[in-house]
């Protein structure tokens, strides 16, 4: 669900953090649907039924070693779908056994079917995912990346296949428009190609589309393999790529950040002035109400904690920091009341523990700046990747997104007014730093009357 108004504009501001959080009163959560396996993005079709994206498990095809997995290979298989769950409760799978690739034996960390969204005259839009080098997906984009070059530490990682290895998976990848009566699916654009051809971020030739937002003709689409995001007509195909910039830490804070005994391989970062660049990984992308792209960031390895960063992308295209300090960003939106939700994947490293199990958050983002934790680390969003704001004006996570039939989508149902971190005054000290706190408070008023769903 959208909420647009145009007499309104944020102002980009680098909002200041504090370690530490106060938790609010922990809020209950009500299941809607579980059993879904590696789940993904959740949204609400026109008629108000739950769509959630099910990557699926992968199966006993062709495999290829994924730099999501640390180069474990992930094996190609017809396990994914959209669990479809409708007003009256009844589910059912649709589009079932798409192409889907995932670890083996344990079935985790699945790439497939990754989001269904709807614009505003109920058409549906599906995006799937890889994780990979997009050369090796089947035989056509095998011969596309016999034509450009690759990065000599990629060929070392995750070379190309063989022609009789490809995973023949050239479903992924991609953007569909969907009829969701008939299953026909009708290609809109080819991640795939645009980064063997293009390679926006200039790193190694890798695409794993993540997260989609459709605004009137575009389509937005995060690219976590490619550190990119793409903008789309979703008409005529034609798009821009957009490079998420690498997040430079200081050394000592990267390398603590490492389980005990572990060093960073050499090469693998790219080090300036006593700093780490580490990948971006963009994951959540919402169009925010004013008009501008709102991005938030996963952080690649060594996972860092507190260094994950939300963009905003406005006209001129280039993405600026409009807030920091989060862990594992995993997916973003905003409510009727122009507040920014960001959810954390985890509030810690995902090398400290199980993936499928990681202590995960929902943290709201006032527009004056003040930050408040809606559901805290194990109050029940395990390793959480999925969410939107549903007709009832409700908030619906995707958690536990790691693992067969390990995944649920649950409705966060809110209780007393939630505690304020201390970040707020930080907050408004840095809006006041710019000239513009006065007018932005004054503002908040504006915002709230003026909203419309």
């Amino acid at each position: 669900m959208k909420f647009k108004l145009s007499a309104f504009t944020f102002f980009s501001v680098c909002l200041a953090t504090v370690a530490g959080t106060t938790t609010a009163q922990a809020a209950s959560l009500t299941t809607i649907v579980s059993g879904v396996s590696n789940a993904r993005g959740v949204s609400f079709g026109p008629d108000g039924s739950l769509y959630v994206a099910e990557p699926g498990v992968g199966g006993d095809g062709n495999c290829q070693p994924s730099p999501s997995t640390f180069f474990q290979p992930i094996c190609a298989g017809n396990t994914g779908s959209i669990v479809k769950v409708g007003t009256d409760g009844k589910q059912e799978r649709i589009f079932q056994n798409f192409e889907s690739l995932a670890e083996q034996p344990s079935g985790n960390q699945g790439a497939g079917p990754a989001a269904l969204e709807f614009d505003s005259y109920g058409n549906a839009y599906l995006l799937t995912g890889f994780a990979g080098y997009p050369g090796n997906r089947d035989k056509e984009t095998l011969e596309l990346g016999s034509k450009y070059p690759i990065p000599e530490s990629q060929l070392a990682t995750f070379p190309p296949s063989t022609p009789d290895e490809v995973l023949n998976t050239p479903k992924l990848a991609q953007l569909y428009k969907a009829d969701l009566a008939t299953g026909e699916l009708t290609s809109i654009f080819d991640f795939a190609e645009y980064e063997i051809v293009n390679n926006p971020d200039g790193g190694d030739i890798v695409t794993n589309p993540y997260d989609l937002d459709i605004d009137g003709h575009k389509a937005y689409v995060t690219d976590g393999g490619g550190n990119a995001v793409y903008s789309i007509d979703i008409g005529s195909g034609n798009a821009t790529a957009t490079a998420v910039p690498k997040n430079f830490i200081d050394k000592g804070v990267v390398e603590g950040s490492l389980p005990p005994g572990a060093t960073i391989p050499p090469g693998l970062l790219e080090e300036k002035d006593g700093k780490l660049g580490l990948q971006s990984v963009p994951t959540g992308g919402v169009v925010g109400p004013d008009g501008a792209l709102y991005v938030g960031e996963y952080t690649g390895f060594p996972y860092p904690e507190n260094k994950s960063r939300i963009f905003r992308i406005g006209d001129d295209g280039k993405p600026e920091v409009f807030a920091e300090g989060f862990n594992n960003i995993s997916e973003l939106t905003f409510d009727k009341d122009g507040n920014l939700l960001v959810l954390q994947f985890s509030d810690q490293s995902q090398l400290t523990g199980d993936l499928t199990q990681l202590p995960g958050s929902l943290i709201q983002l006032a527009p004056d700046g003040t930050r408040t934790t809606l559901v805290a680390a194990g109050e029940g969003l395990e390793s959480a990747d999925g969410l939107t704001i549903g007709p009832d004006n409700q908030i619906y996570v995707t958690t536990r997104g790691v693992g067969p039939e390990n995944g649920s989508v649950v409705r966060v149902n809110r209780g007393a007014e939630p505690v304020p971190e201390p970040a707020s005054v930080l907050g408004i000290l840095a809006l006041s730093a710019t000239g513009v706190g006065a007018k932005f408070k004054g503002k908040l008023k504006q915002l709230t009357s003026k909203v419309k769903a």
